[in-house]
């Protein structure tokens, strides 16, 4: 039930009010009648109310300026404020403080209970979504997160910053890690008797969450600690005030040994890995990279469950290392399908590789690398990878069968071909696709005069030159004389079927001026558009 608050200086208006609405009906009550602006104030700090009615004309304290100390108070109380005389600055006055509304007098009863309604309905659906923003706020929190983790730029406190107040996040820590902790399903039949039904998938998430109670328990040690459940992973974010780095990295460990040894059921089989400790809540997407790298190395070593990112390269970890620019320019010779170029970029890059490292599994890694690359711009183009994938799959089940640098970089090029290939086939399409967009879009606007090739590149969602390069070469014809062609096929229908003016035709064929449609039309056919209709109508 609302709770309705009273205020005018005037017994018999106050009173009015109170007994000639039928609260009841509105589900509401008048909680409190005052007859100063001061011990309505007062009234409010003891018993909030939801609406307060208000004479504006009041001794000591007019309506306003008791409405600007009352929202003070509460910003979502709604006022109704009410004037004998019809003056803009109180309206004007009113509307800037955020006041619900202004009604004057004498009142009619019927229009403020109107009133009342209106503004008990937005009471309403202020609660409603103020209920919504409270319940998504934990969601709004792993939404940071997750943003923060995989933050594409350098500066992500500039983007992400804003939120830290308003979700009430306290993580100005010396130090921060992130631990990722991967499950995978036991295959063995007679361990977990795990099949792809809907019910072993519950049964999964479920020991997933018994998990993530067993990280809570063990991670409590630390400061502070937020979780990012996965349907197979958790991403732990540590933060710790700590004199150094280091006591903080063995601590994160021995909570990680721990909680591989006591984690004893046969369902799911477990594997860590631990990333670089940072000094800044915003270089978390370092420490979340490094610790996602340490984790690939559980192919190479299937006795161990805990993998460290210092220890996977047996130096400090860099972002740089493994996203080398050298590897981007591979991309940009794919996207020019230069196969030439492509060979000679493997060569060399092979080349390297022999001089750096002399541990074929090191290699597997850094190749592995690569072709992920490779295959997250072909995802990113939209392109089918299945195949592809397959071949790769393929070639590392047998990987030892290749006994040097040079076989390996022959297929690498063979694969490469193969990914030119896809680019040209998906690029045709492509273009075809925008062309047909953008035809289209001209066949319905080209009776528009103000149609133009920016208006149409916006449309198809690319450059106007590359969309002018595009089109031309799709068609074999630039825009603007498919659009002109369009426009005389339409006049010359007008021309033939109908008593319309030339103006009027040349309006409904997108030309802006008359006299511009008729010598187009004599340059294009000819013949004036007055000799084609007279031509065409008797024949």
């Amino acid at each position: 039930m609302k709770k309705v608050m009273i205020v005018d200086d005037n017994y018999l208006n106050a009173e009015g009010i109170e007994k000639n609405i039928d609260w009841k009906a509105l589900d509401a009550e008048v909680s409190s009648v005052k007859y100063d602006s001061r011990s309505a104030l007062d009234a409010m700090r003891e018993n909030p109310v939801d609406l307060i009615i208000s004479d504006i004309e009041m001794p000591d304290l007019d309506g306003i300026s008791m409405s600007k100390l009352a929202l003070s108070l509460n910003p979502l109380v709604k006022i109704i404020l009410v004037s004998a005389y019809d003056k803009f600055e109180y309206a004007r006055r009113a509307i800037r403080l955020g006041i619900f509304d202004y009604i004057e007098k004498p009142l009619d009863y019927a229009y403020l209970t109107e009133k009342i309604q209106n503004a008990f309905q937005e009471i309403e659906r202020t609660q409603k979504n103020t209920d919504l923003v409270n319940a998504s706020r934990p969601l709004m929190t792993e939404k940071f997160f997750n943003d923060l983790l995989h933050y594409p730029g350098e500066n992500p406190a500039a983007h992400l910053k804003q939120y830290l107040q308003y979700l009430d996040l306290q993580f100005d820590y010396d130090f921060f890690c992130v631990m990722i902790l991967e499950t995978e399903k036991v295959t063995e039949k007679d361990t977990s008797g795990l099949t792809d039904t809907d019910s072993d998938f519950s049964r999964y998430q479920i020991e997933l969450l018994n998990v993530l109670d067993l990280l809570k328990e063990k991670l409590n040690i630390f400061n502070g600690t937020f979780y990012l459940k996965g349907f197979q992973d958790i991403v732990c974010i540590i933060g710790q005030d700590t004199g150094h780095s280091i006591p903080f990295l063995q601590s994160v460990h021995r909570q990680a040994e721990a909680i591989t040894d006591q984690y004893q059921n046969h369902m799911l089989s477990l594997n860590i890995g631990i990333g670089n400790i940072v000094n800044s809540l915003w270089k978390l997407p370092v420490s979340f990279a490094s610790a996602s790298h340490a984790l690939k190395y559980r192919f190479f070593f299937p006795q161990k469950n805990i993998f460290d990112a210092k220890e996977a390269l047996g130096k400090e970890f860099s972002l740089l290392s493994f996203s080398e620019n050298t590897e981007e320019e591979l991309i940009r010779l794919i996207c020019s399908k230069d196969i030439t170029a492509i060979r000679s970029w493997l060569a060399d890059y092979f080349q390297r590789l022999l001089s750096e490292i002399q541990d074929k599994n090191l290699v597997f890694v850094r190749i592995y690398s690569l072709l992920g690359k490779i295959l997250k711009f072909l995802y990113e183009m939209n392109l089918d990878t299945d195949d592809l994938e397959k071949e790769i799959i393929q070639i590392y089940t047998h990987f030892d069968s290749f006994h040097t640098y040079k076989q390996f970089a022959d297929w690498m090029t063979t694969l490469c071909s193969q990914v030119c290939q896809k680019l040209d086939t998906s690029l045709q399409s492509y273009h075809n696709q925008v062309y047909n967009v953008a035809l289209s879009y001209i066949k319905q606007n080209f009776e528009n005069s103000s149609l133009c090739l920016n208006d149409i590149a916006h449309h198809a969602n690319i450059s106007p030159a590359y969309l002018s390069s595009l089109f031309k070469k799709v068609s074999g014809q630039s825009i603007s004389d498919t659009i002109s062609g369009l426009r005389m096929e339409s006049a010359c229908h007008y021309l033939a079927s109908g008593n319309l003016s030339l103006k009027e035709i040349s309006l409904k064929c997108g030309y802006a001026n008359q006299y511009y449609f008729s010598n187009s039309f004599k340059k294009k056919l000819g013949i004036s558009p007055s000799a084609y209709r007279e031509t065409h109508q008797t024949s």
